[in-house]
């Protein structure tokens, strides 16, 4: 009876020590780091809310990364694919084109973020370009893609084109805005890669890390649109322990959650970090840009 006992009992610490295994082994793994130890991955853990992200060096290894091959929503991330299309199909980024009135029912309809832009108004590409990248204004979006097209779904075969032409396998685009709909996905690996050929691209670059931005006069604003990076529109702190958070794209929807495309400058070096499905929405606290800084601060 006693040997029955003791063999229970060994197997039962068995399986024990077997459980306690994996479980440590996934808690170690769910940061794909070498340069973490298991309880520092515990502390990012529970403070980081999302299920999809990739953290990497530019043009280098990888750091964190987590559900990044996972099809998912990517809310107005879309509109770093729409900006550099825009760049790279426009005749010239100083040209004008005109508001139109036919762009205003979908904005209301979906309640879409807005640059401010009027009925009307004749500007730049270079000032739209300015209002998709800071406050992710749906106005400056769709005034752009149909200066570029007769309508917008011409307008997103160029993106997925474009989309095909990079790689990105796993992304379909339906639309130029960031709108939840059928058909409209993307990946964080996928939404890497577009990051980095992006910002290979001076223009790009130059408004991508802009946070502030006073726009040339207009037929409607003769003081000129002033855009304000919706990352720090309000008040969000962009600073690291050593170094700050350059530039980025926020997102939301419901469906794809608080969503950040971001570049930090960390002891001279730039990193890229793509965040998406945060807690919280777009009237809560900017948990992609906390969760975004605590990321970039544990990298050593």
């Amino acid at each position: 009876m006693k040997r029955q006992f003791k063999n229970w009992m060994a197997l039962l610490l068995l399986i024990f020590f077997i459980l306690a295994g994996v479980l440590l082994y996934r808690v170690g793994n769910t940061f794909s780091s070498a340069n973490l130890s298991k309880s520092e991955s515990l502390i990012l853990n529970k403070q980081i809310s999302s299920d999809h992200y990739l953290l990497k060096s530019r043009n280098g290894s990888e750091i964190y990364r987590k559900g990044e091959t996972q099809r998912i929503s990517i809310a107005s991330l879309t509109k770093i694919m729409t900006a550099i299309c825009i760049i790279e199909h426009a005749t010239g980024l100083d040209q004008s084109v005109t508001v139109p009135q036919n762009i205003f029912f979908e904005i209301e309809q979906n309640n879409l973020a807005v640059a401010g832009l009027m009925l009307g108004e004749k500007i730049s590409y270079w000032d739209l370009l300015h209002g998709i990248i800071l406050p992710s204004g749906a106005d400056a979006t769709l005034t752009a893609a149909l200066g570029i097209c007769e309508d917008e779904q011409s307008f997103v075969e160029i993106m997925n084109e474009k989309a095909a032409q990079l790689g990105m396998t796993a992304t379909h685009f339906a639309n130029s805005t960031g709108l939840d709909a059928a058909g409209h996905y993307s990946t964080i690996k996928d939404m890497m890669i577009l990051l980095e050929y992006a910002l290979k691209n001076d223009s790009f670059y130059q408004i991508f890390t802009s946070l502030n931005y006073q726009g040339s006069a207009t037929n409607r604003h003769p003081e000129g649109n002033y855009f304000t990076s919706s990352m720090i529109s309000r008040g969000e702190s962009l600073e690291l322990s050593k170094g700050n958070i350059i530039g980025g794209k926020t997102g939301y929807t419901p469906k794809a959650g608080l969503c950040l495309a971001s570049l930090a400058e960390i002891d001279g070096e730039e990193y890229l970090l793509i965040i998406a499905g945060c807690k919280g929405s777009d009237e809560s606290k900017q948990f992609n840009v906390i969760e975004s800084r605590t990321f970039y601060n544990s990298i050593q």
